[in-house]
């Protein structure tokens, strides 16, 4: 269909996609999708569109109303909105764009991590790869291929996929190093390890590297060294004649009593109740 929009390209076209309602329940689905040509000085403010959107400046610049303020975006951004919620754009310079509308039981989720993460506007690094996505995804539905919803569910999946994966070049140092710390907390998790330590090796400040792993793992690097230690102790209670004293002290625990006091606190039972347990339920199998 042609937008009889003003201010757009009239030869810019749209294509409404209605959802299954096997779709509504499983999967990310398109509810529209079009590629525009915005004239200079378009705008448009809008109170509520039930879907989430993208778009992808191919060309000029476009505006996005963020917390009372307009914010650019550019040639080779990416920009997503939460349609639920009032939302404006508008563009000064004119400019080239291909843009979704989706939604789905896991969209809003998306769309949060994905602002959480990168915001609402999101340089990336590989344009072409996600304008490709989206292209397919458009040709699909404006020339009736045989899509089936879970193709395109997968389509939409892969876009914002490649929206999540387009960090900055500092960010991407930064997640190096969280990987660098995980990898050698796994591999040395019976040695003695300070924070200062692996902050070193991420290349962080302390304060930084506590903040910035727990935000990429979801918990600080102590409780993570500590899960890996109950992990292995448990293991060893499990399928080891080692007594309670080598345990502990093969996991990076200073003595016994703290494997112990320790080990019952996350457990909720004694490491030879653990063990006496692990026995059983093997004896049995």
């Amino acid at each position: 269909m042609f937008t009889t929009e003003e201010k757009i390209a009239k030869d810019s076209q749209y294509f409404i996609y209605t959802p299954t309602a096997a779709a509504k329940a499983l999967f990310l689905y398109p509810t529209v999708i079009g590629g525009f040509e915005y004239q200079p000085g378009y705008s448009l403010e809008r109170n509520r569109y039930d879907s989430y959107l993208v778009i992808l400046i191919e060309n000029g610049t476009m505006e996005i109303l963020l917390d009372g303020k307009y914010v650019t975006a550019a040639k080779g951004d990416a920009i997503i909105l939460d349609c639920y919620r009032p939302h404006a754009y508008r563009t000064s310079t004119g400019c080239k764009t291909i843009w979704l509308h989706f939604d789905g039981k896991l969209a809003g989720s998306y769309y949060e991590y994905l602002v959480r993460e990168r915001g609402n506007i999101i340089a990336l690094s590989n344009f072409k790869s996600s304008r490709q996505v989206l292209s397919k995804l458009l040709d699909g539905i404006s020339q009736h291929l045989s899509l089936s919803e879970a193709q395109m569910s997968i389509m939409i999946g892969n876009l914002l996929l490649e929206l999540s994966l387009t960090p900055s070049s500092k960010d991407a140092a930064n997640e190096d190093g969280i990987k660098k710390v995980t990898t050698f907390l796994t591999e040395n998790f019976s040695k003695k390890i300070t924070l200062e330590e692996m902050a070193d090796m991420a290349g962080l400040s302390p304060y930084h590297f506590n903040r910035k792993y727990k935000k990429e793992t979801g918990v600080t690097p102590h409780q993570f060294l500590l899960s890996t230690r109950i992990s292995a102790a448990k293991y060893n209670l499990s399928n080891s004649n080692m007594t309670i004293s080598e345990i502990a002290l093969s996991c990076g625990f200073i003595d016994e009593s703290a494997f112990c006091y320790c080990f019952k606190k996350r457990e909720g039972i004694t490491p030879n109740e653990y063990r006496k347990n692990a026995i059983g339920s093997a004896s049995l199998s």
